[in-house]
């Protein structure tokens, strides 16, 4: 496990975080706003972007030494599946008793069976107010991850070459269309969405580390700077959060540009200690984290109202570290048993080279 991926793991988490918390706090009817504006000196929802970076960089990382070998797509799916799917069946769950128990308080609360299947198998499905959003509406990067999961498994069946040329081509023609705007249904229009290409992105900078690529530390830390400057400058020129076809540009850029100078570093970055090992563990429960804190900041947004609290930036503070605390423990006490219970049931079906321990998790 390379600490500084973990620490990126968090980041992008933290980033998608306080976005949705200052959103929340807009729509808090229960805050004094007369005051408050909301911290937006880069676009925070950009942490999604780092995410699917880093998950092209991991699934190359895993699997670079895969391609061709009998049953290589199965396995690599197999091991997605586990890493993925219990905690997301878990909190979309969750997600569908809140919106039939509490329908008068959740927000798209209307649902179908169809809409339902649709979220627990990553499909792209029109919901009942016209957008493609899954039952737990944060699930839409999980659909991203999922059609990436299913090419990349099928292109791991051909010669390393001719595997990437296929996913190259496969994801980077339909993201093309995208751009274009040529594909108008779904679930197609969905898949083709230019920002499937920052997953290649990922895969381009794990092909530079997997051949030695390394910067020395200052050029490592000033390329991580520099994308957050680009972000910075997005976000000033009004660029971010429009032209959303070329978004894989305007934020897929600068995270490739974060993610490099965090993985290409020749020195771990940021020194060995207990700080770090808090941010590699923040890390290990970023998905956790992600997943569970639109239920904690409903939680907390409760409970804030009916302490007739009224500062919205000690809510952002306070709910902030509320849904880390929250993600943590989740990721201890439910995430991680239930996955190392899930991959030992999955071991014992696979021969040992399916199993086989991977640098990168």
């Amino acid at each position: 496990m390379m600490p500084n991926l973990q620490i990126l793991r968090f980041l992008a988490a933290a980033l998608v975080l306080i976005s949705h918390i200052q959103h929340e706090a807009l729509k808090g009817k229960f805050l004094d706003l007369s005051s408050y504006l909301p911290w937006d000196w880069i676009y925070f929802a950009g942490g999604v972007d780092i995410f699917f970076v880093i998950s092209g960089f991991i699934m190359f990382a895993i699997a670079s030494e895969e391609f061709q070998q009998p049953g290589a797509g199965w396995r690599f799916f197999a091991r997605r599946l586990v890493r993925i799917v219990p905690s997301y069946w878990m909190f979309t769950t969750a997600m569908i008793i809140a919106a039939v128990i509490f329908s008068g308080h959740v927000t798209h609360s209307a649902l179908s069976l169809d809409h339902i299947l649709a979220s627990y198998f990553f499909l792209p499905y029109e919901n009942a107010y016209g957008r493609a959003y899954p039952v737990l509406m944060l699930g839409w990067t999980l659909n991203y991850e999922f059609y990436f999961y299913v090419v990349f498994a099928v292109a791991l069946a051909f010669p390393k070459r001719l595997g990437l040329a296929f996913l190259f081509c496969f994801i980077g023609v339909a993201g093309v269309l995208g751009i274009l705007q040529l594909v108008n249904e779904l679930p197609f229009s969905y898949w083709s969405n230019p920002i499937t290409l920052e997953f290649l992105f990922g895969v381009l900078l794990a092909i530079a580390y997997k051949k030695g690529m390394r910067l020395p530390v200052p050029m490592g830390w000033l390329l991580f700077a520099v994308g957050f400057g680009i972000m910075w400058m997005m976000t000033k020129l009004g660029i971010a959060a429009n032209f959303w076809e070329y978004r894989f540009l305007w934020m897929g850029i600068p995270a490739l540009a974060i993610c490099a100078g965090a993985v290409l570093m020749k020195d771990r970055g940021l020194p060995v200690g207990w700080g770090r090992r808090q941010l590699v563990l923040l890390g290990d429960a970023s998905y956790a984290i992600y997943l569970s804190h639109p239920f904690t900041l409903n939680a907390v947004a409760l409970v804030w109202a009916r302490g007739g609290f009224r500062s919205p930036w000690t809510y952002v503070c306070i709910a902030s570290i509320i849904s880390l605390i929250v993600g943590v423990l989740i990721h201890l006490l439910i995430e991680k048993p239930m996955t190392a219970y899930l991959n030992r049931q999955v071991a014992k079906c696979l021969p040992p080279r399916m199993v086989a321990a991977s640098p990168v998790q």
